[in-house]
């Protein structure tokens, strides 16, 4: 029997539990404190790569994998590659030494001599870099410049650290998202495999510059939304 809640109150509601996160953020052992950043703490789950496996890619759509991972074990396991053929996606941070997915190509250091050399292009449009200042790509800023944009940024920042290098080799339907130096040589990729989909990209982790204060700052919501498939 159900008893009315008397005049005035309101109808008891079922608690809603928050939806079970469907990215996986592969870090080398556990996930250090403030690694899994703020954005991706309830869309994304981090995973010690050591523990990469069928089991534990069950129910999830993409997977972020942290530069610096242990190529070596991923070139000794099947599971990412069955993963991305299935219809997963993955984002491929860092400088790939070793292949371990199907069109990933060895990582080619650049030769330059200044931040010309470095610049980031779009090549072509996707909805990750969506609105973002490439200068903001190329320079980073701390202390009391922590923030700087425009002339400001270009006179203070330190270029280099979105890449140094590009992807040696691509698959044949790779597109090249963003390029590096004058001839724009291919610093993001996209490719299919099988029903998934690869974004791989040359240089340090791209949630880095996600900056609150820039063009990029929707840089880390972004890749979630792609990772999830939308």
């Amino acid at each position: 029997m159900t008893t009315a809640p008397p005049d005035g109150f309101p109808a008891p509601t079922t608690p809603v539990s928050p939806p079970t996160p469907t990215v996986r953020f592969v870090t080398m052992g556990e996930a250090a404190p403030g690694q899994l950043a703020a954005e991706w703490a309830t869309r994304a789950t981090s995973l010690d790569l050591y523990q990469l496996s069928a089991a534990t890619l069950r129910g999830c759509m993409g997977v972020s994998l942290v530069g610096g991972c242990d190529q070596v074990f991923l070139s000794r396991t099947d599971a990412l590659t069955d993963f991305v053929r299935g219809g997963g996606r993955v984002l491929v941070n860092g400088h790939v030494r070793l292949p371990f997915l199907p069109g990933l190509g060895r990582w080619r250091r650049l030769d330059f001599r200044g931040p010309s050399d470095l610049r980031i292009s779009p090549v072509t449009p996707h909805p990750v870099w969506e609105g973002v200042d490439y200068d903001e790509l190329l320079y980073r800023t701390g202390g009391s410049a922590a923030g700087a944009t425009g002339d400001r940024l270009a006179e203070t920042g330190v270029a280099g650290f979105y890449g140094r290098g590009y992807h040696g080799e691509l698959p044949p339907d790779a597109t090249v998202l963003n390029g590096i130096g004058p001839h724009r040589l291919p610093i993001d990729i996209h490719y299919r495999l099988g029903d998934g989909e690869v974004l791989a990209h040359a240089g340090n982790d791209l949630t880095i510059f996600a900056d609150p204060d820039r063009s990029t700052r929707r840089l880390g919501e972004r890749l979630l939304d792609w990772l999830e498939g939308r």
